[in-house]
C-alpha cells in the first residue's frame, strides 16, 4: 500500500454481495442487512462456543425476528428439517419461555401448531407457533398484547438455523407475508456458496454501515487482512483527521477499516490492484455517520464538519488539494 505517513501499525489495531448484516466466513453464511423487511438491529457472538450467535432484526414494537446459527456442542449435524437434534431445539426455546412466564415477562403461553414449510423443497424448516401475551405501556396506561412466535429450525452447514419469528397478532396478515419472505431468504442463504472475495466483500458493507457491532468488528479484521496484502493502494491517510496514540477516540480504527472497505467494494470487483479512493472516503464518512448515531465513536469535529457538506465528492476533491494530494485547478 502507497501510505502518506500513517503508521502500518493501523493495520493490526482492530480486532456482488450488497447491505449484509454479518459474514459467518466459517460456514460461508452471509445474513442480510434486512430479513423479512426488518432491518438488522445487532449481531451478538456469545461465550460458549456451542451457543454460536445470534442476528437481531426489527421493525418497531410489533415485529422481531432471531436467527440463531449455533450447534449445542454437536459435532456433526444433518441437513433438514429432520435432523437429529431439532427437537432439542425446540425443548429449549419451550424452556425459555417457561422463564420468561414465571418471571411476568409474557404470560398465557400456549401452542398453536406444529409444520414443516415450505411445503415441498430439498431444504425446509420443522415449525412450531405459540402464542402468548406481552404488557405494553401505551398512552392509557399498560396492555396485555397478544402476540405470536413462529419459530424455524433446519440443520444445514453442519449447524442448527433456528428463526424466531415474533409478531402481534392484530398484524397477522402482514406477518404470514413477512415469515414466507424471510423464510426463502433463508433458504436462498442456506443455499447459496460465495467465493471468498464474494464473502469478503459482504463482510464490507458490515464494516461500514454497522461498525461497532460484532458483525462489523469481525468484518474489520477480515478488512485489514485483506487491505495488507495489496501493495498498491493509494491510502490519503491525512483524512483521518483525528488524534494518534493516547488521543485516538474509541473505535476510531474502525474509521479506518472502513476506509479500507469502501476500497475494496470497489477494487476487488474489478480485479484491480488500486483504486476506489473516493469511495473509501465516503465509506468513512457513511461509517462515522452509523457510530456517532449510535454513540460508539465520540464526536471528531472535522468530520461533523464534512457530514454537513451537500456534496461529498466535491468535497473530496477540495480536501485533496487542500491536503496536498492535488493540485488546484486554474
Amino acid at each position: 500500500m502507497k501510505w502518506m505517513g500513517v503508521s502500518l501499525c493501523l493495520l493490526g489495531c482492530a480486532a456482488a454481495w450488497a447491505d449484509s448484516a454479518f459474514v459467518d466466513f466459517d460456514r460461508g453464511l452471509i445474513h442480510p442487512a434486512e430479513l423479512g423487511g426488518m432491518p438488522c438491529e445487532r449481531v451478538e457472538k456469545y461465550n460458549d462456543p456451542s451457543l454460536g450467535y445470534t442476528v437481531f432484526y426489527q421493525r418497531g414494537d410489533t415485529f422481531s425476528a432471531e436467527v440463531s446459527v449455533l450447534t449445542y456442542g454437536r459435532d456433526a449435524i444433518e441437513t433438514g428439517a429432520k435432523a437429529d437434534g431439532i427437537e432439542m431445539v425446540f425443548e429449549a426455546v419451550e424452556m425459555l419461555q417457561e422463564r420468561a412466564e414465571e418471571s411476568g415477562i409474557i404470560g398465557k403461553v400456549s401452542k398453536r401448531g406444529a409444520t414443516v414449510v415450505p411445503s415441498k423443497g430439498d431444504l425446509r424448516f420443522a415449525s412450531r407457533v405459540y402464542q402468548f401475551n406481552v404488557p405494553r405501556v401505551g398512552e392509557l396506561g399498560t396492555n396485555s398484547v397478544p402476540r405470536i412466535a413462529s419459530v424455524y429450525v433446519t440443520g444445514a452447514k453442519n449447524a442448527f438455523v433456528k428463526i424466531e419469528f415474533r409478531f402481534d397478532v392484530a398484524e397477522g396478515r402482514a406477518a404470514r407475508a413477512m415469515a414466507d419472505q424471510l423464510v426463502k431468504q433463508q433458504i436462498s442463504m442456506l443455499r447459496a456458496e460465495p467465493s471468498p472475495d464474494e464473502l469478503l466483500l459482504a463482510a464490507c458493507d458490515a464494516a461500514v454501515y454497522n461498525p461497532a457491532d460484532h458483525g462489523g468488528r469481525a468484518a474489520a479484521q477480515r478488512v485489514f487482512a485483506r487491505a495488507r496484502s495489496m501493495g498498491e493502494l493509494n491510502i490519503y491517510d491525512a483524512l483521518f483527521v483525528w488524534p494518534r496514540n493516547y488521543g485516538k477516540p474509541e473505535n476510531a480504527d474502525l474509521l479506518v477499516a472502513a476506509y479500507f472497505a469502501g476500497m475494496l467494494q470497489v477494487v476487488l470487483p474489478a480485479k484491480a490492484e488500486a483504486g476506489g479512493e473516493y469511495e473509501a472516503f465516503a465509506a468513512m464518512l457513511t461509517a462515522y455517520e452509523a457510530m456517532r448515531a449510535r454513540d460508539d465513536i465520540d464526536s471528531i469535529p472535522r468530520l461533523d464538519e464534512w457530514l454537513k457538506a451537500p456534496d461529498r465528492a466535491a468535497l473530496y476533491q477540495s480536501l485533496l488539494v487542500e491536503f496536498g494530494y492535488a493540485a488546484a485547478a486554474e
